[in-house]
């Protein structure tokens, strides 16, 4: 009885490594797209988180000075690339004998100020501020201008009392000393090709704070008595509030995108002491 032995076949056939090799192909091309999607969807996912930060960046620096401008004289001027106010950044009373009695301040944003002048209030009919511009810079005062009867105010803890140039005002008067700032949108130094938020104090340099933009940010206006925004600047004694249209845009694009990703947010801020 003869046993017929069967040997097991070895390796692979032509056929299936052919086979094999397609597969392995289609999977690793598939692999590959799925990778390079996930990819550029994240580098989206970065492109608009910089310029969602960029544009909330913005608001959130603007809207921390202007809401302080007053509405009477407080923008000394405007387009819708650039406004200029007169910010506020030491409170008091005025005494007497051009004396001011200043409340606690902020030594930081004092130190980094520039001086440009001071607004007392009108506290006996209009209850608007009657500003005083350049003079010299306020120096220490003397405290029996307003200790002494029949003013008798006296500073608070951390406070203290001011010499200014200039008019006098009604006593027990609110006042302030302020400075101008310019907020512009320039070309940017950071970003070539695009637009770029600047600062600028007083008459100085104007220093880029943010970037970048798109053409489309702008100001835009609230008249007096109106509740919507416009584009036209009204005369500066009317404007009673700011919208910011903050268009910013990622500082690169993502492979396979023709335009930056953009983030638009709009505010408005409303000036204050407004009497009308």
């Amino acid at each position: 009885m003869f046993r017929s032995l069967r040997r097991a076949r070895r390796g692979f056939s032509l056929v299936e490594l052919l086979i094999t090799l397609i597969l392995v192909s289609i999977i690793g091309a598939a692999a590959g797209r799925l990778l390079m999607s996930q990819t550029r969807f994240y580098s989206r996912l970065a492109g608009q988180k910089d310029a969602r930060s960029v544009s909330r960046n913005a608001r959130n620096i603007m809207q921390t000075e202007l809401s302080m401008v007053e509405a009477g004289g407080g923008v000394v001027a405007a387009s819708n690339d650039s406004i200029r106010v007169r910010l506020p950044y030491i409170w008091g009373v005025y005494c007497s004998a051009s004396t001011m009695m200043y409340l606690p301040y902020d030594s930081a944003m004092v130190a980094m100020a520039t001086y440009a002048g001071y607004a007392i209030k009108d506290t006996s009919t209009t209850g608007t501020y009657t500003y005083t511009s350049g003079g010299t810079a306020p120096s220490a005062g003397t405290a029996t201008n307003c200790t002494s009867s029949p003013t008798s105010i006296t500073a608070p803890a951390n406070g203290g009392y001011l010499s200014v140039s200039g008019s006098a005002g009604t006593a027990a008067s609110p006042m302030f000393l302020y400075q101008t700032v310019t907020y512009l949108f320039g070309s940017s130094a950071l970003v070539s090709g695009k637009r770029g938020l600047y600062r600028r104090v007083g008459n100085g340099t104007a220093e880029e704070i943010l970037a970048p933009f798109d053409t489309s940010a702008k100001f835009r206006f609230y008249n007096l008595y109106a509740d919507t925004a416009q584009t036209t600047v009204p005369t500066l004694a009317n404007i009673r509030g700011i919208e910011l249209k903050l268009d910013a845009q990622s500082a690169s694009r993502t492979s396979g995108q023709t335009q930056p990703e953009s983030v638009s947010i709009k505010t408005a801020i409303f000036l204050r002491n407004r009497v009308n």
